[in-house]
């Protein structure tokens, strides 16, 4: 499984770009997982006074809500502290697990492939990366403008990991 982290500063349009992986990747056959990170600690799915949000006040842990096309498992007090614990709960059966977000995690995961969006060209000496983008009018030849140069981007990622 090949892991690509898109990381920056808020309002950079890490999800614009995230969606954009994850659908070119899907339209090229590629089995896709995504995970966001929320920095928001009171951040729940679960809605107060559902019957699922119910059955956690009462206790379950994990709280498992299954519909005919969706499942949804919510552990209480409890983080992913690891790419190993991240890579583990989405399983084998992935091409690639685009994250959006998780910058401290993946800091010491050096297989991920780090994309640091960028709202102007200072930004480009705060952050870690192996390819910098923008969405914005920045003219330096290492930032690739998006969407523009969108396939340059997708070139990177999709090269052999040894290339990189």
């Amino acid at each position: 499984m090949k892991v690509i982290a898109v990381v920056g500063h808020k309002k950079s349009g890490k999800t614009r770009l995230t969606t954009m992986l994850i659908k070119s990747l899907r339209d090229m056959g590629f089995r896709v997982a995504s995970a966001k990170h929320v920095h928001h600690a009171n951040f729940s799915i679960d809605q107060s006074g559902k019957d699922s949000w119910k059955h956690g006040e009462a206790g379950a842990n994990p709280n498992i809500i299954i519909s005919p096309n969706e499942v949804t498992v919510i552990w209480r007090n409890r983080g992913i502290n690891s790419m190993d614990e991240l890579l583990n709960l989405v399983g084998e059966d992935i091409d690639f697990l685009v994250l959006e977000g998780f910058y401290r995690l993946i800091k010491q995961y050096k297989e991920a492939i780090k994309i640091v969006l960028v709202k102007d060209k200072e930004e480009v000496a705060d952050i870690e990366g192996d390819a910098f983008a923008t969405f914005e009018d920045i003219d330096r030849s290492e930032i690739i403008k998006l969407p523009e140069q969108y396939p340059q981007l997708l070139k990177i990622i999709l090269q052999p990991s040894s290339s990189r």
